[in-house]
C-alpha cells in the first residue's frame, strides 16, 4: 500500500522510479519492485542505523541520465564508434523551413 501511494508522488525519487519501471515492465512489476526497494531501504535504516534523506526527483532523473549516457558511451566503444555531442539546434519560427525538413 505504501508503494502505491509513493507511485502517485510528484516530487519524490521513489515515485520517479515507479513511473520508469511501470513504463518498461508494467504497473504490477513496478509495484513489486518499489515495495522491494522500500523493504531494503527500511531494513538498512533499522538494522544498520543508516540515515535516509530523500534527494528528490530532479536528482534521481539526473542520475538516470548519467547512467544512460555512460552505457551509450560503453556501447559506442564496443562497436568501435565515437560519440560526438550535438549542439542544440536553433529553433526556427518559419513554418516553411519545418515543412521542408519533414
Amino acid at each position: 500500500m505504501i508503494a502505491r501511494s509513493l507511485a502517485r508522488s510528484k516530487d519524490i525519487a521513489l515515485g520517479g522510479f515507479y513511473r520508469r519501471m511501470a513504463a518498461r515492465r508494467g504497473g504490477l512489476v513496478a509495484n513489486i519492485a518499489l515495495a522491494r526497494k522500500l523493504a531494503a531501504l527500511f531494513w538498512r535504516v533499522m538494522v544498520k542505523g543508516l540515515h535516509y534523506v530523500e534527494q528528490g526527483l530532479q536528482q534521481y532523473e539526473a542520475k538516470v541520465l548519467q547512467t544512460k549516457q555512460r552505457s551509450l558511451r560503453r556501447l559506442a566503444h564496443q562497436l568501435g564508434q565515437q560519440l560526438v555531442p550535438m549542439s542544440s539546434p536553433a529553433r526556427t519560427t518559419d513554418p516553411s523551413i519545418n515543412n521542408a525538413n519533414s
